[in-house]
């Protein structure tokens, strides 16, 4: 078992069933920070639907679970 970060997304506050694997934390948030952002220009909030990611500590499998780095 390896310890890595899930990726979670979540569109209007529901959990989408796609979930990414990463080595790392700092790449996980990366992705995290970047969807986040897509609601927003210049201070401005778009309108549309919420869209929104986490990072989580999970235990996975690195045989049957593909871990990105």
């Amino acid at each position: 078992m390896l310890l890595v970060f899930m990726l979670t997304t979540f569109l209007d506050g529901q959990p989408q069933p796609d979930k990414f694997y990463w080595e790392s934390i700092d790449r996980c948030q990366y992705f995290a920070r970047s969807l986040r952002r897509q609601n927003y220009w210049q201070s401005q909030k778009y309108n549309q639907p919420e869209v929104g990611a986490t990072c989580t500590p999970v235990m996975v499998n690195p045989e049957v679970t593909k871990v990105w780095r």
